[in-house]
């Protein structure tokens, strides 16, 4: 059914870089059209390997909100991949509510 969404938190739209570390690889996204949700975030970069593991970092006011994850792959039609949140501490699901408080606040729209 088109608009329904099986997806377990609600997702926003994301207006900050996006640092990914794969392995020995450093990768910045920036791109307003990525989204974040209490679980993972959607990256608009199409070579992310499938499966793999990456550690997430996401700037929040003055420090950093960072989690493992593992990369899904997106719909052919979205240049991107989602990326779960494997792992995160409870200092970074802090940080974590913190962003989507922020996000949230200034309006930004649903994903």
């Amino acid at each position: 059914m088109e608009g329904s969404s099986s997806r377990e938190f609600p997702r926003m739209m994301l207006d900050k870089p996006v640092e990914l570390t794969i392995g020995e690889q450093q990768i910045r996204v920036e791109n307003p059209a990525n989204n974040l949700s209490a679980g993972g975030v959607f990256v608009r970069r199409a070579d992310l390997p499938a499966d793999g593991t990456v550690l997430v970092k996401i700037p929040v006011n003055s420090h950093f909100f960072e989690a493992e994850g593992k990369i899904r792959k997106g719909e052919p039609r979205e240049a991107g991949a989602g990326i779960d949140f494997t792992a995160v501490s409870d200092g970074n699901r802090v940080a974590l509510d913190e962003l989507i408080e922020e996000l949230t606040l200034r309006g930004l729209p649903a994903a």
